[in-house]
């Protein structure tokens, strides 16, 4: 097993997973800070009003520099159309030497010019582009704000002298010491705190747009160049493994028998035929020969492979040099797989119980590392 690029693809899922966290926990405390502002506002003067106040105005700012933050931080696909491609082609094509006629003895004539090449459609050739609506939005308002903004920027100290004295007049939350309604320091601390919040907001938008919407962004262009397919080399060993399977009724090879050509789910199906017909060696050889694919960022991919190891466990002696590396494997495998996704716990769980017929991982049900690793410690 490649493992260099099975850390890498860990080290992305777990990236990818604390991401989300971040941005789930930071809308959730968001949201939560709104509400309690609204009502600070609402029900209640004084310090907790002002309070709300100022929240409120962060608050904006922030929805405002997410927003510009977003268009700044749109990732572009790289599309390329037919007209493209056929230009690109024809310019090769112009540039390459003309072969060589050959010898005759007779003048016939000017040479007829060859005949243009006929290059196969690429693999993988899509037949949809991606919609680049939002990322041309993105560029002219992008370069509008700027532009205006730059032009407007000497402005700047009156339009937040202006917002100071919009809230000294309407802002009236806080009662004074001869108990007439004030601003309190909201004047003064309100242009702060929007620039603030505007900046705060740009920043975190940004710096998510680039970090999640991008690798979203590069997964969906991936699936959509490439449908899951695989690798010449990947694809030529995965059907020399089906077509060396003549057990009657290998449904994995007729099934896809008539395709061209093969993708990772079609891999992941034949290794799911070997593990079924309890063959564990091949079935760990075909996962080393789609250790160089996207089947490594599959949980079903690791299922398998450790499902295939606990098979090995119950054909060695127990505690021997086999039976020890098959379980590291398997352990290490569920491990994976349970990284991908959680929802794997419980399949590793089931095909550990001794009883059932499914019983591949049952040399590990009681081992500790195995329990940790389903939730079971």
């Amino acid at each position: 097993m490649d493992e260099g690029k099975a850390q890498g693809a860990q080290d992305d899922v777990n990236f990818s997973r604390m991401m989300r966290v971040l941005l789930y926990g930071a809308t959730v405390a968001l949201l939560a800070l709104s509400f309690a502002a609204l009502a600070g506002v609402a029900f209640s003067r004084g310090t907790l009003a002002a309070v709300g106040v100022g929240v409120l105005i962060f608050l904006g700012a922030f929805a405002t520099g997410s927003l510009l933050g977003f268009l700044f931080g749109v990732p572009r696909a790289m599309s390329h159309d037919g007209a493209s491609e056929a230009a690109a082609a024809a310019a090769a094509s112009a540039a390459a030497p003309p072969a060589p006629s050959p010898p005759s003895s007779e003048v016939t004539g000017p040479p007829a010019p060859p005949p243009a090449p006929q290059s196969p459609p690429a693999r993988g050739a899509r037949l949809l582009q991606s919609n680049t609506n939002l990322e041309k939005i993105s560029d002219w308002l992008t370069t509008l704000l700027v532009g205006a903004g730059l032009a407007e920027l000497h402005n700047l100290n009156d339009a937040l002298l202006g917002f100071r004295q919009f809230l000294a007049t309407t802002a009236l939350v806080v009662v004074d010491a001869a108990g007439r309604p004030s601003a309190g320091i909201l004047p003064a601390v309100g242009p702060i705190l929007l620039v603030f919040g505007a900046a705060t907001g740009f920043l975190y938008m940004y710096l998510n747009t680039r970090l999640v919407l991008v690798r979203m962004f590069h997964l969906i262009e991936l699936l959509l160049a490439n449908e899951g397919r695989l690798p010449a080399a990947q694809e030529r060993a995965v059907k020399a493994f089906a077509r060396a399977d003549d057990t009657r009724g290998n449904f994995v090879r007729e099934q896809f028998a008539a395709k061209k050509s093969w993708t990772v789910d079609d891999a992941l199906s034949l290794m799911f035929d070997l593990l079924y017909k309890s063959d564990p060696q091949r079935v760990i050889d075909l996962g080393a020969e789609l250790t160089a694919t996207e089947a490594v960022n599959r949980p079903d991919y690791w299922y398998y492979l450790a499902a295939a190891f606990g098979q090995k466990m119950h054909r060695a002696e127990e505690g021997s040099e086999e039976w020890i590396s098959a379980r590291d494997n398997a352990l290490d495998c569920a491990r994976r797989a349970v990284a991908i996704n959680s929802v794997y716990r419980e399949r590793l769980w089931s095909i550990s119980n001794p009883e059932s017929s499914d019983n591949d991982l049952a040399p590990l049900r009681g081992d500790r590392d195995f329990l940790r690793i389903v939730g079971r410690a």
